[in-house]
């Protein structure tokens, strides 16, 4: 399975380009945008045209960002992009799970929201996936500055998570770390395509 991941995109259509040319030249199963598609609440509408004019639409899902709002989840969801915020997809022996916010706002998660939804985790699935928009907090990509210790907790403790994509932490964006038995990737302001094969998870570009 071969995906392409992204974060913070922050309105750059720049970024956009490069998520399009990637998918162009390469088999892609996914895309997964991984919150603050948008700025300070204010989404531009162009991001909406270029994805759904070049990219088939049953393989983008988005997740929300601190910056992004209702309204702008709402819209795009209209345009039949996917939210894929506290929800599951399941492919082959892989259950990707997803949650968007983070701890600061505009749209905000608290830690007891993240811990419910990752208890809903069926650990009969062989590989585990986590999207999300806020790092495991006390990762060198959270800086100790931000980030959920529910994620950094279920990562520790479950052997069965090969990976973790987030974003929100500009500074640290492309650094990858290994906790557990799972890559921890930062997205925020990159984008990434990533094969995952049996277990086995590889950053391709």
């Amino acid at each position: 399975m071969n995906i392409i991941v992204s974060s913070d995109i922050h309105n750059d259509i720049r970024i956009i380009y490069k998520i399009i040319e990637l998918y162009k030249k390469n088999n892609v199963d996914y895309i997964f945008l991984l919150g603050d598609i948008s700025d300070t609440g204010y989404l531009n509408r162009k991001i909406i045209k270029l994805l759904t004019e070049h990219i088939n639409k049953d393989k983008i899902f988005i997740i929300p960002g601190n910056h992004d709002t209702y309204d702008n989840i709402n819209l795009m969801e209209k345009y039949n992009i996917k939210n894929l915020h506290m929800k599951k997809i399941y492919r082959d022996n892989l259950l990707i799970a997803a949650f968007g916010g983070a701890d600061v706002p505009i749209f905000m998660i608290q830690e007891e929201e993240i811990k419910k939804f990752l208890s809903t985790i069926n650990f009969n699935d062989k590989y585990i996936i986590i999207l999300s928009h806020e790092p495991p907090f006390g990762t060198m990509s959270s800086l100790n500055i931000s980030g959920s210790k529910e994620l950094m907790n279920f990562i520790k403790n479950n052997n069965k998570v090969i990976l973790n994509i987030h974003g929100h932490m500009h500074e640290t964006g492309g650094l990858e770390e290994i906790i557990n038995n799972a890559k921890v990737l930062n997205v925020a302001r990159e984008v990434k395509l990533i094969n995952i094969c049996k277990g086995h998870v590889k950053v391709l570009y």
